[in-house]
């Protein structure tokens, strides 16, 4: 989940140099910052070849099969501010209204005690519609919506731009918010986009996602939940246009090896070939699987589990996405609003580590907190779902610490280049934050081979 923005993005028909037919690119991994980066060089007129050693594309938005269903690898959600994503639809041909579904932003947070509900207008511009939203949260008392709308005044006046980054924590108790915005409001949106606990989290990085949801267009803070599983609503519709552009893409193919020389890089797999560039677009810790591939400092992760629960069609909550607060359980997501997966609810752990818990203990444990919450609206889950899966990604994203030095595309040899959602960006890691890398790629080839 989480924002962001790229000009470059909204070039529709680059030009296609004679000098760019001529040119080999590797990339390798078909992530959403891999097929990003074939696309883009697919559209200037390059010969691209896609690596991926998976035995199908997508990286962590792939699909997983289970039960006769496809499930995402991980529940994910965009945001309207993700312009880099949405013209990448545009330019693969791609409706973004077909493949996602578009909620206005409305916070329904939970305990067992307590809910929460901050629900904003369509009919109000930016950055009204949020004040609107504060003024007639329900569950917040007025004394935290004072704070809270203050706080928001003031970092407009500084252009949501700190003089130094420092712990998200620390900001917000300097900005005199109440524990009780922070526990249902700032936290959950925290874990939400930075995928990392309060007081390790980047209030920088934490800024940029509000200023460019809240500050520009009110259309900027909507959900975007993928109508279907994100194989099927964006990875095959991606290596299909892929393949219209004449961009290869090889899966189960791994390479093994790189070795860079003056004018252009050997890709060793099942066998060898010479490429005028590579992009590496894989994640920092598989770098080191690659010889000859740069490596990185790269050791702080947080990881993302995802429990799935189907129960029968009947099943429905009361919100197409309810938060959770106080326990282990962030957000649950009822697919079948969603995504027509009807009795299907996806509950997101963000930022925590329980994949070495008992299955059993998990589910239970996040069927009560479910229950909790939906005791604030006199409903409960049946007993017991017709089944589970739970998913686990340990390295789902980086840890988005303050300051945190984040390469750029550019590594230290002038013809291999990185692509990643790590990759420096002011946004944290995300979809966007991937596609956004792949952009970036693409230029820095096209600015060193023409």
């Amino acid at each position: 989940m989480s924002a962001v923005l790229s000009r470059a993005s909204q070039k529709t028909s680059p030009t296609v140099s004679a000098t760019a037919k001529l040119r080999r690119v590797a990339v390798i991994g078909a992530g959403l910052a891999g097929l990003s980066t074939a696309l883009r060089l697919g559209q200037q007129g390059y010969q691209v070849c896609v690596f991926e050693a998976a035995p199908q594309a997508g990286g962590r938005a792939r699909g997983v099969s289970h039960s006769s269903t496809t499930l995402d690898n991980g529940q994910h959600l965009c945001l309207g501010a993700y312009h880099a994503t949405l013209a990448l639809l545009r330019d693969a041909g791609l409706d973004h209204r077909h493949v996602f579904k578009r909620l206005p932003l409305a916070l329904h947070m939970h305990d067992g005690q307590h809910r929460i509900s901050l629900v904003t207008p369509e009919w109000l511009p930016a950055p009204l519609h949020l004040l609107w939203g504060l003024i007639t949260a329900t569950g917040l008392d007025w004394k935290s919506k004072w704070w809270a709308i203050c706080w928001m005044r003031q970092l407009q006046t500084t252009a949501f731009t700190l003089a130094q980054d420092m712990p998200l924590s620390g900001l917000l108790t300097q900005a005199h918010q109440t524990p009780l915005a922070i526990k249902y409001l700032w936290e959950p949106l925290c874990l939400a986009a930075l995928n990392t606990p309060l007081a390790l989290a980047s209030a920088q990085v934490f800024l940029n996602v509000l200023r460019d949801s809240f500050q520009h267009r009110r259309q900027d803070s909507d959900f975007l939940v993928a109508r279907s599983d994100l194989s099927t609503a964006l990875i095959q519709p991606l290596l299909t246009q892929l393949q219209t552009q004449g961009v290869a893409v090889r899966l189960g193919t791994t390479v093994t090896a790189i070795e860079a020389f003056e004018h252009g890089c050997k890709l060793t797999h099942q066998q060898q070939e010479v490429f005028d560039a590579v992009v590496l677009a894989v994640g920092p810790h598989q770098l080191k699987t690659i010889a000859g591939a740069p490596t990185l400092p790269w050791r702080e992760y947080q990881p993302i589990t995802t429990i799935y629960l189907q129960f029968s069609d009947q099943v429905r909550l009361p919100h197409p996405i309810m938060g959770l607060c106080g326990g282990w359980a962030q957000w649950v997501f009822d697919r079948g609003q969603c995504c027509d997966q009807a009795g299907l609810l996806a509950v997101v752990i963000s930022a925590h580590a329980p994949f070495e818990m008992d299955k059993a203990v998990l589910v239970t444990h996040c069927l009560n907190e479910i229950n909790a919450a939906l005791g604030n609206y006199d409903m409960t889950l049946p007993q017991a779902p017709l089944w589970t899966k739970i998913i686990t990604e340990k390295r789902a994203t980086f840890s988005c610490s303050p300051a945190l030095k984040r390469p750029g595309p550019q590594t230290a040899h002038a013809r291999i280049f990185l692509a990643g959602d790590y990759v420096a960006s002011p946004y944290p890691a995300t979809i966007e934050s991937a596609i956004r890398s792949g952009e970036a790629a693409a230029q820095a080839i096209a600015r060193l081979l023409g």
